[in-house]
Parts: structure tokens; C-alpha cells; sequence
């Protein structure tokens, strides 16, 4: 099972939010990850969160 982790919060899915999800879509490109299988939106009460896999978290984070 997957870890998903929270990169950011977004009051809606606007310019800003597309624009953070595009720049992480870029680094799952860099390691041939999906970007649609390891980026993902999940919907709170105060918004949206963008989550990503735990496996391009670690690439993000050069660990």
C-alpha cells in the first residue's frame, strides 16, 4: 500500500493549485512515474489537498 503525502492546501482548484500538481507531474516524468497514478487531489471541508505518492516524495526530497 501506498503512503500519500500532503504537498500542499488549496481553497479551490484554481491557477495555483494546476500549477503546483504541473510542477510535480514534471518531476514523476523525470523518474517515468504516472503523474495520474502518483498525484492526486483529494477534496477536505475547508478545500482541497494535493497529495503525492510516497515514492515521488522521496525523489522530491532527493532522500
Amino acid at each position: 500500500m501506498t503512503e500519500w503525502i500532503e504537498m500542499g492546501k488549496f481553497a479551490q482548484l484554481d491557477e495555483t493549485a494546476q500549477k503546483e500538481a504541473s510542477r510535480m507531474a514534471e518531476y514523476a516524468l523525470d523518474i517515468a512515474l504516472d503523474p495520474a497514478q502518483v498525484i492526486r487531489f483529494e477534496e477536505t471541508e475547508k478545500g482541497f489537498r494535493l497529495l503525492i505518492d510516497e515514492a515521488l516524495y522521496k525523489f522530491y526530497q532527493g532522500l
